[in-house]
C-alpha cells in the first residue's frame, strides 16, 4: 500500500491512529516548506523517526538525557566509521561498548519520536506519503538491538498521548506569555563538526541512526516508488472501504448513507476556542465493535477529542493510567454486552467496570446497552456509572440499524462534548487556592510560606517534599507522606539530597524556572526512589518556587502507593507564584526596616 495526500485533509494525530489501528508497517513522510520528517512503523508500532531539524539526532538526544557522555558518543562514532560498510547502528555500538543501557536506549528513541510528532502537530500545510514498499520489516515484527531478541517497537497510542501532553503544555505556556524554548535550542547538536557532512547547504542523506532504528540488518530496502505512481489519498475512500467491509450485509446505498454521515463529521471543523475547551478530555472506548470504534474515532476529531480504542483489559488499564499521567481526563466507555460467554459478557463488563472504578475513582464511566437489557442498565446506574446510552442492535432492527446508529452517534457526541466532569473538582481547588492565598497573607513568620505549597501538593498527591536550593545540591526540608503516614502532616526530610552535578529534570526545573509534570526515567529521580521507595505511578511533579527571579526551592510530589488521579497543575503554579511573592515581600519589608533603623 502506498498513498500520498495533504495535511489539510488529515492531521498527523489522525494518521498515527490510523496506522496504529490497522497495524501497518512502512515509512510515513511529511514534506513542508521547512523540510522533511519521517516516522517509521512496524505492525502499527513506532520504531524510528527523524526530526525535521537535522541537528536533532539520536546521539544528541542520548547526551542531553544524560544517558551517555560526549566522549562516549565520539568513541561510538569512531567505531562505526572504522567498521565501514559493516558498521552497526549507533545505539547498538554504544550498548556493545558498555556505554548505553537498553532501557536508556528505549527512552532516547521515545524522546526522538516525541520531539518529531510534537513538531509535526504544528503543521497544517504540507504533503505526506505512507509507503509500505519502501521498507519491509523482518518476520520478527520490529527492530531489535543487535543480537538481542527483544523488540523495540513503541506503542503508538502511548507515544501519541505523551506528545499531546507536551504540545498542550507548550501551547498553554505560549498563551500565558511564557517563553517556550525551541527543540533546536534544547537539543542542539553536540557534535556539529562531525555530523555536518557534505557541502554547505546540502541536506545529508537520512540514515538508520537518524531514524533511531536499532538494527538496519533487519530491514530489507527496496527502491521507493515515485510519488506519481502512488495512489492519491482520499480520506473518504478510507471510510468507504472500512464501511464496505464492516457493513458487508447492507446494500451499497445504505453503506453510502453512513459514509456521508462520516464525511459530514470529517468536514466540520470546530472553532479553536471550542476545541480548547475539550483539550483536557480523552475518550477511552472498550469495544470490539469495528463500526463503533471507527465511527467514534471519526466524530471525536471534530471537537479535538482524542479517542483511544481497545478490546484488551491490560491495554485499557494502561491507557487510562497514561491519560491521567498526561493530565487528560479519560472518559471510559464500555460497549454493550455481546453474550453470556463472549469477551463482553455482562459478568465480565461488571467486574472490569468495578475494578476500574475502584482504581480510578475520578474517571467518568459510561455504558452502552440495548434497551432490552433493563436489569443491566439499572445495575450500571446502581454501581456509579455516569450515564447509560442506548445502542442500536443490528440483530433487533436491521431495517433501521443505520439511521438508528447515526442518531446514536450524534447523541453520543453531544454528551461527550457537554460532559463537565471537572466542575466539582475545579470549585474545590479554586476554594482551596483562595484559602491558601489568604493564609499566606496572615502568616506571622514568612519562612513558613513554603509549607503552604507543600500542603497543597500533598492535597493532589500522596507524597510531597520541599527541597531548598544549595550550591551543589537540593536539600530536603519538610516532607508529607514520605517517612510517616500522610495524616501525620509535615515531618523532617533533611536526609534527602538531590545532587546537581549531572543533567537531570531537577536541574532543568532550576535552570528554566518552569514546573514539570509527567513520567521520567531520570537517573537522579531513581536515586530519590531508593531513599523514599518507588511510587506505583511513574508520574511526578516538580514545582519551582521563585524569589527575586531565582529558584530558591523545588516542591516534589508523587502518588506513592496509589494510582494517578487528575492534577490541576495550573492551580499549583499559581500558588507557587503567590508563595514566591510572599517571600519577596517579606524580604523587601526586612530591607526597609533595616534601612529605617540606620542613623
Amino acid at each position: 500500500m502506498a498513498f500520498t495526500g495533504d495535511l489539510e485533509h488529515l492531521h498527523i494525530v489522525d494518521i498515527i491512529q490510523l496506522v496504529h489501528t490497522t497495524r501497518k508497517s512502512g515509512i510515513f513522510s511529511v514534506k513542508g516548506s521547512t523540510g522533511e520528517s519521517k516516522i517509521v512503523f512496524s505492525n502499527g508500532s513506532i520504531v524510528g523517526a527523524n526530526h525535521i531539524n537535522d541537528s536533532i539526532r539520536i546521539g544528541t538526544v542520548l547526551v542531553k538525557m544524560g544517558a551517555i557522555t560526549i566522549d562516549d558518543l565520539k568513541q561510538a562514532l569512531g567505531a562505526t566509521n572504522d567498521a565501514g560498510k559493516d558498521h552497526k547502528p549507533l545505539m547498538v555500538t554504544l550498548m556493545q561498548m558498555g556505554k548505553l543501557k537498553r532501557e536508556d536506549a528505549l527512552k532516547g528513541l521515545k524522546k526522538l519520536v516525541e520531539l518529531t510528532i510534537v513538531e509535526l502537530m504544528n503543521w497544517t500545510k504540507g504533503t505526506f506519503t505512507f509507503d509500505t514498499d519502501t521498507v519491509i520489516f523482518s518476520s520478527e515484527g520490529g527492530a531489535a538491538f543487535g543480537d538481542m531478541e527483544q523488540e523495540v517497537g513503541l506503542d503508538a497510542q502511548m507515544i501519541l498521548m505523551d506528545a499531546l501532553r507536551i504540545f498542550d503544555e507548550r501551547e498553554r505556556d505560549r498563551a500565558n506569555g511564557k517563553e517556550v524554548p525551541s527543540f533546536e535550542a534544547a537539543y542542539a547538536d553536540v557534535l556539529p563538526e562531525i555530523n555536518a557532512g557534505g557541502a554547505k547547504g546540502e541536506r545529508p542523506a537520512i540514515t538508520a541512526d537518524d531514524l533511531g532504528l536499532a538494527d538496519i540488518d533487519l530491514l530489507e530496502k527496496k527502491i521507493p516508488r515515485p510519488v506519481s505512481e502512488m495512489e492519491t489519498f482520499d480520506p473518504v475512500a478510507i471510510h468507504r472501504q472500512n464501511i464496505k467491509e464492516i457493513l458487508a450485509d447492507f446494500s451499497f446505498e445504505e453503506q453510502e448513507v453512513f459514509v456521508s454521515f462520516l464525511k459530514r463529521s470529517m468536514d466540520r471543523k470546530a472553532a479553536p476556542d471550542a476545541a480548547a475547551q475539550q483539550a483536557g478530555k480523552a475518550v477511552v472506548l472498550f469495544s470490539n465493535d469495528r463500526l463503533i470504534r471507527h465511527s467514534v474515532m471519526t466524530i471525536g476529531k471534530e471537537d479535538g477529542i482524542p479517542v483511544f480504542a481497545t478490546d484488551d483489559e491490560t491495554d485499557l488499564d494502561r491507557i487510562v493510567s497514561q491519560c491521567l499521567a498526561t493530565m487528560r481526563m479519560p472518559v471510559v466507555v464500555f460497549d454493550s454486552p455481546t453474550g453470556p460467554e463472549g469477551v463482553f459478557s455482562e459478568e465480565k463488563i461488571v467486574a472490569l467496570r468495578n475494578r476500574l472504578r475502584e482504581k480510578y475513582s475520578t474517571a467518568p464511566l459510561l455504558q452502552l446497552a440495548s434497551l432490552q437489557e433493563s436489569n443491566f442498565i439499572l445495575q450500571a446506574y446502581h454501581e456509579g456509572v455516569r450515564a447509560v446510552l442506548p445502542k442500536p442492535l443490528k440483530e433487533v432492527r436491521k431495517e433501521t440499524y443505520i439511521p438508528d446508529t447515526i442518531k446514536f452517534l450524534g447523541v453520543f457526541k453531544s454528551y461527550i462534548k457537554g460532559l463537565q466532569y471537572r466542575l466539582d473538582d475545579t470549585d474545590t481547588y479554586v476554594k482551596k487556592l483562595k484559602d491558601d492565598i489568604k493564609s499566606l497573607r496572615e502568616l506571622a513568620n514568612p519562612s513558613d510560606a513554603p509549607l503552604v505549597i507543600l500542603a497543597a501538593v500533598a492535597e493532589m498527591f500522596e507524597r510531597a517534599v520541599t527541597f531548598f536550593v544549595r550550591a551543589s545540591e537540593l536539600t530536603g526540608e519538610r516532607g508529607i507522606g514520605v517517612s510517616s503516614e500522610k495524616s501525620m502532616g509535615p515531618t523532617q526530610a533533611d536526609r534527602l539530597k538531590i545532587p546537581l552535578s549531572k543533567p537531570s529534570i531537577f536541574r532543568d526545573v532550576l535552570e528554566k524556572g518552569l514546573a514539570y509534570y509527567g513520567e521520567s526515567g531520570d537517573e537522579t529521580l531513581k536515586g530519590l526512589f531508593q531513599e523514599i521507595g518507588k511510587p506505583l505511578s511513574p508520574a511526578v511533579v516538580l514545582l519551582p518556587v521563585l524569589c527575586d527571579r531565582k529558584v530558591i526551592a523545588v516542591v516534589y510530589g508523587d502518588f506513592g502507593k496509589k494510582e494517578s488521579t487528575p492534577v490541576r497543575l495550573d492551580i499549583l503554579e499559581i500558588l507557587a507564584q503567590q508563595v514566591g511573592m510572599a517571600l519577596e515581600y517579606a524580604l523587601f519589608r526586612r530591607q526597609v526596616t533595616k534601612a529605617a533603623q540606620k542613623p
